[in-house]
Formats: C-alpha cells, sequence, structure tokens
C-alpha cells in the first residue's frame, strides 16, 4: 500500500506540473499580457501539440504494450528504436515545413519566428512526454517528479525574464520562447540519454511493432485535440484574437480538472494494466470505483468553488466567460468517464477503434463548431465539445460492452452512473445558486473532508 501511494502521489504531482502550469500560472499571464496576447499564445500552443503529434507519431504511447509484449530486457531498446522512429519521421517532417515556411506562416496567421519556435518546442514536449511515459510505467515516480519540477521552473523562471524585457505589445512572445527554449533544451537531452541507453536507432521487428500501434493513437490524439482545441483556431478566424482570449481563459481555467483527471489517469494506467495482465479483475474494479469517487468529488468541489475564484484568477477584461466553466467542466467529466472503456481498449490493443470513434467525435465537433458560434457565440463552441464528448463516451461503451468485452470486459455496467447524477446536480446548482455562495462554499468543505476520511479509512489514494 505505501508504494502504490508513493508512486500515485508523485505521479499525480508529475503530471500536474508538466499539464497545467499554463493553468496554474493563468492569473499571473493573464494580467502580463492584454487579451490578443494572450489569444495568440494559444492558438500558438494548439498548433504546437498538433505538430507534436503528428510529426513524432506519438510513439511514447506504445510502450504499455511493449511492456507487456517483450521482456524487461528488451526495454531498453525497444524505446531506442522507438525514439528513433519518432526523430526520423521528425526531422522530414521539418525539412518540408522549412521548404514550405512562408505560405504556412501565412495561413496560420502566425510570424515566421513562431512557426519555428514551433518547431523546437513539439519535438522537446515529445522528448519529455516520452520520458514521462517510461518513468510511469517503470514506477520511477521520483525520477518522474525531478524532471517535471525542473521543467516547470525552468519554463516560468525564463518566461517571465523575457516578458518583463519587451513591450506590452510583444510581450507574448518572450511567453513563447520562454517555453519552447525550456522543452528544447530538456527534451533534446533527454532523447540523447534514451537512445545512448537503449543503443538501437533502427529495429524492423520494433518498429513493425511500433507503427501498427502508433498511426492509429496519431488520429486518436490528433482528434482528441480537434475535439478540444478546434474552438480556440476557428473563434480566432471567426471573431477575432480577443474573443479567443475570454474563450481561452475560461477554457484554460475549466481546464484545471483535465489536468487533474489526467495526473489521476496517469497514476491509475500502470495499476490497470499491471492488475490485468495478473487478471486481478477485483483489483481493477475496486480501483476503478476509488477513481470514480475521488474524481467526482474534485469535480464537484471544484464547480461549488469555481464562480468566485474564477473572479480571482483572471483579469477583469477575462471574467465574462464564467458561465462557460461548467460547460467545459462538463466536457472534461465526460472525458473522464471515457477513460475506462478507452483504456480496456488500449489493453486489447484496439488502437483503431479508440482512432476511429475519436476522429468522427473531432469532425462532429468541427461541425456543430461552425453552426453553434454563428448562431450563440463562444458559447456555441464550448457546447459544441460537450456534445461531442457525450456521443464519444456512448460510442466507446457500446462497442467494448456488446462487441469487445462480453466475457473479461472488467467494469460493470451503470458503474459510473450515480456518479454522474451527483455531477449534474452541482451543475444545476452552479447557475441556479449563483447568490448562494456560502452555502455552496459550505458543501463543497463538507465533501471535501468526506472524502478524505474515506481516503484515510481505505489507505488508498486510487
Amino acid at each position: 500500500m505505501k508504494r502504490q501511494n508513493r508512486v500515485a502521489f508523485f505521479n499525480i504531482l508529475s503530471t500536474l506540473l508538466l499539464r497545467g502550469i499554463s493553468i496554474f500560472t493563468m492569473p499571473l499571464f493573464t494580467r502580463l499580457l492584454d487579451n490578443s496576447g494572450y489569444g495568440i499564445t494559444q492558438v500558438y500552443n494548439t498548433w504546437t501539440a498538433v505538430l507534436a503529434i503528428v510529426f513524432t507519431m506519438q510513439t511514447q504511447g506504445t510502450l504499455v504494450n511493449a511492456r507487456m509484449e517483450y521482456p524487461e530486457q528488451e526495454q531498453n531498446r525497444y524505446q531506442s528504436a522507438a525514439m528513433g522512429l519518432s526523430v526520423t519521421m521528425f526531422l522530414i517532417c521539418s525539412a518540408v515545413v522549412l521548404c514550405f515556411l512562408e505560405p504556412i506562416s501565412g495561413l496560420l496567421k502566425l510570424s515566421r519566428w513562431l512557426v519555428m519556435l514551433m518547431l523546437i518546442q513539439s519535438f522537446g514536449t515529445f522528448c519529455i512526454n516520452f520520458l514521462n511515459s517510461k518513468f510511469v510505467y517503470e514506477f520511477k515516480a521520483g525520477r518522474n517528479m525531478l524532471m517535471s519540477l525542473t521543467v516547470t521552473l525552468v519554463s516560468l523562471g525564463l518566461s517571465l525574464l523575457l516578458i518583463f524585457q519587451l513591450p506590452q505589445e510583444s510581450r507574448y512572445f518572450g511567453r513563447v520562447v520562454g517555453i519552447a527554449a525550456t522543452y528544447g533544451l530538456i527534451g533534446i537531452p533527454a532523447c540523447i540519454w534514451i537512445l545512448r541507453q537503449g543503443k538501437t536507432l533502427f529495429h524492423r521487428e520494433y518498429w513493425k511493432f511500433c507503427i501498427y500501434l502508433a498511426i492509429p493513437m496519431v488520429f486518436y490524439n490528433l482528434s482528441d485535440l480537434v475535439l478540444g482545441q478546434s474552438d480556440k483556431v476557428m473563434i480566432q478566424q471567426m471573431m477575432g484574437t480577443d474573443a479567443a482570449g475570454i474563450y481561452s481563459a475560461a477554457f484554460n481555467f475549466g481546464g484545471i480538472m483535465f489536468t487533474i483527471f489526467a495526473a489521476l489517469n496517469n497514476s491509475w494506467c500502470p495499476f490497470f494494466f499491471e492488475d490485468m495482465r495478473l487478471g486481478n479483475r477485483e483489483g481493477v474494479e475496486k480501483k476503478a470505483r476509488n477513481f470514480l469517487e475521488l474524481f467526482t468529488v474534485l469535480a464537484v468541489g471544484f464547480l461549488l468553488l469555481s464562480r468566485e475564484v474564477y473572479q480571482i484568477f483572471v483579469g477583469a477584461d477575462f471574467r465574462s466567460g464564467t458561465n462557460l466553466i461548467p460547460v467545459f467542466v462538463t466536457s472534461y467529466f465526460l472525458n473522464f468517464l471515457c477513460t475506462f472503456p478507452i483504456n480496456y481498449e488500449y489493453y486489447r490493443k484496439q488502437t483503431k477503434a479508440v482512432a476511429a470513434v475519436t476522429i468522427a467525435s473531432s469532425l462532429l465537433n468541427v461541425g456543430l463548431n461552425y453552426v453553434l458560434l454563428l448562431r450563440v457565440g463562444v458559447a456555441g463552441a464550448a457546447l459544441a465539445t460537450m456534445i461531442s464528448h457525450s456521443i464519444q463516451l456512448a460510442a466507446h461503451e457500446i462497442y467494448t460492452r456488446r462487441f469487445l468485452g462480453k466475457k473479461d470486459h472488467p467494469f460493470r455496467f451503470g458503474m459510473s452512473v450515480p456518479y454522474l447524477g451527483v455531477y449534474l446536480c452541482v451543475v444545476a446548482l452552479f447557475y441556479g445558486g449563483a447568490g448562494l455562495w456560502p452555502l455552496r462554499w459550505a458543501l463543497g468543505a463538507a465533501i471535501g473532508v468526506w472524502e478524505l476520511l474515506r481516503i484515510r479509512r481505505r489507505k488508498v489514494l486510487i
């Protein structure tokens, strides 16, 4: 139990640092940057994430399957070969971008310097995420924590140093350079270290195994990104960078819950795959219920306190997005519920099915974005994402229960229904009890104390 809690705690904290830095520093940067500058950084980050997915094939997603496929003594060689595949793919794609730099810059409505910084940051991001996945599935939580803390502190310090050297209208460039330089300076040595450990740049069998699993993951991750991030790009194109900045501020604040989900999932997944490998179905379901309970309590508590906290969290120019927060959080809650069928699909190596459902949901989201943005403005983009996540969840549940897991599906039907019901009641309280902040805060505190007592009683976090 002590080992499980220690690993879970450090993996959660590591993911919060890596993924949450942009969210937790939002009060600072929404004040240092104007609406337009903040909007540019958010659109830049979206395109950087696209490059990190497409140009590297996201081969770190295959590491968990490789641990079940190959013996321990081959893991370093496989990881080195997977990294070699990504490096090769990235160099080819980057050469194409540099050859067509001017038209790409015009298409994205971002300067050539920003496009070149995207290449540095996207590769560094991939390398750091690769190392993060390696440490997670090898249960090396201490190393993971040290790397995450270094990335967080260096990127924050360098960004602030550069921002204060620039005039107001150019401060966004200091933020971008600070992050890109950090990820490049830390990510590239991480890449070299992994290659030196395995001493294998190319291996036919490993590349074949990796490509078979990674290509569907590229489409899945890219579609998932479109599902969550296309709103910002479409708002920028259709309504301008000011609207994109206001929308992004509320989106990022609500994204605290996605960061928490990613952190918890990053900790839960290694134990899920290990229990499934050992045939411990009872352990899988028990941990899943703990996961459901903990995340629901955190989501409920977040919503109960979020209205007032957001008013403090951002500058006055961004507060018009307050009522979008529950819509964003609901999308993340539905995304969280998807983790159970999706991880089971990954366990069964059904990455093509994961990709197909996500692609369909993303295309639906883009279409709904266009229709609803024209009709109801920025709120339409938030609603489009929520609807798309609902359909995505339904599709995964139907596929895993009817076609994939009739015999060994580890999660009971309807397991998440009570938790979803409780969550939706709190969403209603957010809108219906806007002026009842003492009641909402007291309820949030009571639920938090109750969950802490529950964790103490069961002696495990998840």
